[in-house]
């Protein structure tokens, strides 16, 4: 998958969560004096994304697979986004958690997927929940990019994920907090849209040696 494909597969979606995730937003975290995002201003900064976006792509890392390769330029854009809300004097954690909105309303639609899928399949929860895990280790999280253990689980679905390219660009780019505050945060929400919830202690992004997926299918005590 090469950088123009999936900008134009992206863009529209893209400029739709952009929209939805930031008009309207506070500028500043802090001063609600300094007013909120408008519609022109989100615009311009979409602009100025895909400019820095097709600087970026040339040298983002070559991965195998189709999913991978898609992942890699998605993070380049994620990394083009984050750099442009820096850019206008965002503050670094307001920026991650900005774009971590914006990346959910594009993540929710590719979980969507595995999910209609999970519930035509099976009314079984646990079954459901594995199904539309499994559909993701498939694509776009697919070995060889991605390297992964299964794990014996009695109420759910345990993977520890060995090797993310993901994690390593964010890494290469002085950017882990950002991969962490959005790309890895992201799952909690999803698992719960699966109608589970993950439990997750280590992840790549943050340091350590593995991301210990723990997918629970039963309900969670609150």
């Amino acid at each position: 998958m090469n950088p123009t494909l999936v900008k134009t597969i992206y863009r529209p979606v893209i400029k739709q969560a952009a929209h939805a995730g930031l008009i309207g937003r506070n500028r500043d975290s802090h001063r609600p004096d300094l007013g909120r995002f408008t519609r022109t201003e989100v615009d311009l900064i979409l602009k100025q994304v895909w400019q820095t976006y097709d600087q970026l792509a040339p040298s983002v890392p070559q991965e195998p697979k189709l999913g991978n390769r898609m992942n890699m330029l998605l993070a380049c854009m994620t990394l083009a986004f984050f750099r442009e809300l820096m850019a206008i004097d965002i503050e670094r954690d307001y920026a991650i958690e900005m774009f971590g909105d914006v990346a959910w309303k594009v993540y929710e639609k590719m979980g969507r997927l595995p999910n209609l899928v999970a519930q035509l399949l099976t009314s079984d929860p646990r079954e459901r929940l594995r199904i539309s895990v499994n559909l993701f280790l498939r694509f776009p999280f697919t070995p060889p990019g991605y390297i992964f253990e299964r794990l014996l689980s009695n109420d759910g679905i345990s993977v520890d994920i060995l090797r993310c390219p993901v994690a390593e660009y964010f890494h290469k780019q002085d950017a882990s907090d950002l991969c962490v505050g959005t790309w890895c945060n992201l799952d909690f929400a999803l698992t719960e849209m699966w109608g589970g919830w993950l439990e997750r202690s280590e992840t790549l992004a943050g340091g350590f040696s593995r991301c210990d997926f723990r997918f629970k299918a039963n309900a969670r005590e609150l």
